[in-house]
């Protein structure tokens, strides 16, 4: 019996590797007075995450749950400038274009991200965060239940 539960277990945990919970992606792109950021959102994990925090549509949510300040504190302005949906890896994505604006003083290469709108409820979700950098892209951190804040300078 012990042995046919001990197999039941592997196999579940097999099934379970191999189709792993989608991450999210936040992809900032740094211009001289701004960020721009496309938050790329798996649909499956927002439900999760929303079933806490229903009010309102996905635009106003990511907004109670996504911010930036400066790394002295000063709070960004952040706008979102646009919401479609898109598929990746066989997935279906939320992907909002968010816009982020730092205070007056605070220069827009250095900033705070914080964000906790699937890992607030969804505590082994990942989002990931890119930065492009000329033509290229590379990993600037990852965000997991507990830590909702990323130190990020564009040097």
């Amino acid at each position: 019996m012990k042995r046919a539960a001990g197999l039941w277990l592997a196999a579940l945990a097999g099934t379970a590797l191999a189709h792993p919970a989608p991450s999210s992606i936040v992809r900032l792109e740094f211009g001289a007075s701004d960020v721009r950021a496309e938050y790329w959102v798996p649909v499956s994990e927002l439900g999760y995450a929303r079933a806490a925090d229903p009010g309102g549509d996905f635009g106003a949510y990511l907004l109670r749950h996504v911010a930036a300040e400066s790394p002295a504190g000063a709070r960004w302005h952040v706008r979102l400038a646009a919401v479609r949906a898109a598929t990746y890896q066989d997935q279906p994505y939320l992907v909002a274009r968010l816009e982020l604006a730092p205070p007056v003083g605070a220069t827009a290469r250095d900033l705070v991200l914080l964000d906790d709108a699937i890992t607030h409820e969804v505590r082994n979700h990942v989002v990931y965060v890119v930065a492009k950098r000329g033509a290229e892209s590379g990993l600037v951190g990852a965000l997991q239940y507990p830590a909702r804040r990323l130190e990020i300078a564009d040097r």
